[in-house]
């Protein structure tokens, strides 16, 4: 990260637009961009401003087209991640607004960017950056990608500023490349976990014998992500604090019974609406969250700038709970539901009765059990959301179109959101309660550290 001036107060919205009429008075050079006129105002606001969030929404759109269902979900919150974020460098290259990642912009010069050209260099700076990190990262996206790019290419008169765009758009993409160039892959690795009761083992994964030969002997997706450089956070385990709950508490016998009861397929006490919320939130979450920074951004208004930000700041948040939480999994070693049922007359707790015929409503995903990742990620956009734009209001109708096209909830809140998408894995029976409310906790922390650390505005010192 490249952290320019640390930021003293909170994050403010960008001030009003400056009219056409202004237009002569616009910065000349990098040094009259950050000059105040005597209320304080940045005279570099009027051009941002002046930015649509077009452009930065259609390739939002090429990569959610490209991705969505087509990856594990792991992979796919990291390439949303690393796609939205240059996109976000790319534009903060053109003019700096907020602080960058991967690519530098302390010394970019402006000069000669106005209300009227703006959209050259920074619609060539984001659909380069966009297209030269998706046909890295998801090659099977070329087409679409490559397309798209000659598409925005074409409609800009060619000029010093669209050339100057595309090659800000190739150095945010391959400073974005260089930043990642040391993470392993996140791929299934064979993995013989533990034999006692409570440590996680691959024995009883539907999807695994749903699927053969794809995997590996006992395979486990990603074991090792929890090592991964964070995105937005200092590790894997800043965020960690409490111990899945001893099998012999009561604490944990609740939760046991409860996932049993309602999270098996057609489970008899599960309601119609906890069915649907199990369903509804099944998404990976970068896909869903993207979706709704989306309709946020056309909803609100956002301008290009902003619109760039709130998705890179979703996205980067998403996949660091991606990693703190494979952190914990790793560190903790809890079994699954479908393991702890199916062995609970053998687990030395005579209140945990097990069923060998138990299964998930959905496969369960062959990754540790505590915390959730599911919760961790949607407590973490959904803090992201309520910093950006200041409040928990929501009230949105929302849509899952991979699981239940037509379907609609009203979602009155991000704390609403969020606390659907953790206890929708209950009933679907991949988690135990503890699990979802710890990762939905620890979450949130993530989410709001990400938010006040990260691509914050640029305060210039008068």
């Amino acid at each position: 990260m490249k952290s320019i001036i640390k930021i003293l107060g909170g994050f403010m919205l960008s001030i009003g637009l400056i009219s056409c009429e202004k237009d002569a008075i616009e910065p000349e050079s990098a040094d009259a961009l950050f000059s105040a006129d005597a209320k304080g105002q940045n005279f570099n606001n009027g051009m941002i401003n002046s930015y649509s969030n077009s452009v930065v929404l259609q390739w939002n759109e090429v990569l959610a087209q490209s991705i969505d269902n087509s990856l594990p979900l792991p992979a796919e919150s990291k390439i949303y991640a690393m796609v939205t974020i240059a996109v976000h460098d790319a534009l903060n290259n053109v003019v700096p607004k907020y602080e960058t990642y991967a690519l530098d912009n302390s010394e970019v010069d402006a000069s000669g960017i106005t209300k009227k050209n703006i959209h050259s260099i920074a619609d060539a700076a984001v659909s380069q950056a966009a297209r030269d990190m998706m046909v890295q990262l998801y090659p099977p996206s070329t087409g679409a990608a490559n397309a798209k790019l000659a598409s925005v290419l074409e409609g800009i008169e060619d000029s010093e500023l669209k050339s100057r765009g595309i090659e800000i758009g190739k150095n945010a993409a391959a400073a974005m490349l260089g930043q990642r160039a040391t993470d392993f892959p996140l791929i299934f690795s064979s993995y013989y976990g533990g034999s006692e009761p409570g440590e996680f083992r691959v024995d009883f994964m539907p999807f695994l014998l749903a699927n053969p030969p794809i995997w590996p002997e006992k395979a486990a997706y990603a074991p090792n992500m929890g090592e991964l450089p964070g995105f937005g956070i200092l590790s894997g385990d800043q965020f960690r604090d409490e111990p899945q709950y001893p099998l012999n508490s009561q604490e944990y016998i609740a939760d046991y019974n409860e996932t049993k009861t309602l999270g098996c397929v057609n489970c008899p006490m599960r309601t119609e609406e906890q069915t649907e919320i199990g369903a509804f939130w099944i998404e990976s979450n970068s896909s869903s969250m993207n979706r709704l920074a989306r309709t946020l951004i056309e909803q609100r208004k956002l301008d290009g700038w902003e619109a760039a930000r709130l998705v890179a700041l979703v996205e980067m948040a998403v996949v660091d709970a991606y990693i703190a939480s494979f952190e914990g999994k790793a560190y903790y070693k809890f079994w699954r539901p479908v393991s702890a049922i199916r062995l609970g007359d053998f687990d030395g707790v005579d209140e945990t009765v097990g069923d060998v015929n138990w299964t998930s409503s959905f496969f369960t995903p062959p990754t540790a059990e505590y915390p959730s990742t599911h919760a961790y990620a949607g407590g973490a956009a959904a803090a992201v959301f309520k910093s950006f734009f200041n409040s928990d209001q929501l009230n949105l109708d929302l849509i899952s179109p991979y699981y239940l096209p037509g379907v609609e909830r009203h979602i009155k809140t991000f704390s609403q959101m969020s606390y659907e998408t953790a206890i929708s894995r209950i009933y679907i029976g991949y988690h135990f309660r503890h699990a979802v409310q710890v990762g939905e906790r620890q979450g949130k922390e993530l989410g709001n550290y990400v938010f006040e650390n990260n691509l914050r505005e640029i305060k210039k010192v008068l």
